[in-house]
């Protein structure tokens, strides 16, 4: 008999890697894909599979075990790109979903979740990218609704905004502003800092992925006909305001020269997903608390 497992792709990255511990530690029969050049951090207790230069070797995984669903993080994110990053970004965010997409549908998959961004949404509208990334995001949901129509996979893409919390290596606000802490002397050039910003702990995101895989092994009628849903935070406030609450819990002042760099291109002003927020969920980590532990390691 094949073991039953559900596959997580992008295990090893910031929310992947706070998912899969908390999949762990409820007993969740897991299957961690590796990128064939990333490095593994995980718990050697979790089972990995190495992902082949050859994808269309991904086949032989859905021969091996019984996959019961898909949870895919693994993305290739860049704000901006150059050229030479483009055939990387196709590969990571179309390729290699798409083939995940047709062995999930050959092996008759039951689930499908996809995290998709805020940034597939500029001024809030249903489709209209900010850049070539949330283009590769939106071309491969469009591949999916493909296999959606003609399989019984039940295939949702929940819709993220900005997220922070422990071990996060990215090179986001919340991490720059810490690392700024404890070097006063390096100025940040931001911009007027008027956009608003809706970010989350991780611990919330992973609740909402959580929440939506029970729903979906439940078959709840929640979820009805919805293909898309999003989570936001209860509080929102301006990237300068969420400035001086950072100061306010760390007591020390951030050296930031406001304006003095203008607006990106396709700045984004009022982040909004498409879809409708993923039922019975909330935010439960205020912006306070959230900055609190953060700054303390994440220790409540």
């Amino acid at each position: 008999m094949k073991k039953e497992v559900i596959i997580i792709t992008g295990g090893t990255g910031f929310i992947g890697s706070h998912l899969v511990r908390r999949m762990k530690q409820d007993c969740y029969p897991l299957l961690i894909f590796l990128h064939r050049r990333g490095v593994c951090s995980l718990d050697n207790e979790i089972e990995i599979y190495q992902i082949p230069e050859n994808l269309a070797e991904l086949q032989a995984v859905f021969e091996t075990y019984k996959v019961l669903g898909i949870i895919h993080l693994a993305t290739n994110f860049q704000p901006s790109h150059t050229c030479d990053q483009i055939p990387g970004m196709i590969s990571s965010n179309i390729e290699f979903g798409t083939i995940l997409l047709d062995c999930a549908y050959r092996a008759g998959v039951s689930f499908f979740i996809n995290i998709g961004t805020y940034w597939q949404h500029y001024n809030g509208e249903k489709y209209n990218p900010v850049n070539l990334y949330a283009a590769t995001k939106q071309a491969f949901e469009d591949i999916a609704a493909y296999y959606r129509m003609i399989s019984g996979m039940k295939i949702i893409t929940l819709c993220l905004n900005d997220t922070y919390g422990s071990n996060d290596t990215r090179k986001k606000i919340f991490p720059l502003w810490k690392h700024l802490l404890d070097h006063p002397e390096n100025a940040m050039m931001m911009s007027k800092g008027e956009q608003i910003i809706d970010i989350l702990h991780v611990d919330d995101v992973v609740d909402g992925i959580l929440l939506l895989l029970d729903l979906i092994q439940k078959n709840s009628p929640l979820l009805e006909d919805e293909t898309t849903f999003y989570l936001t935070a209860k509080e929102k406030f301006t990237l300068r305001k969420t400035a001086e609450i950072f100061e306010e819990v760390s007591g020390k002042k951030l050296n930031i020269q406001w304006g003095a760099r203008p607006y990106r291109d396709r700045e984004v002003m009022m982040p909004q997903c498409s879809g409708r927020i993923l039922p019975g969920w909330e935010s439960k980590i205020s912006l306070t608390d959230g900055i609190r532990r953060f700054l303390n390691g994440d220790r409540k």
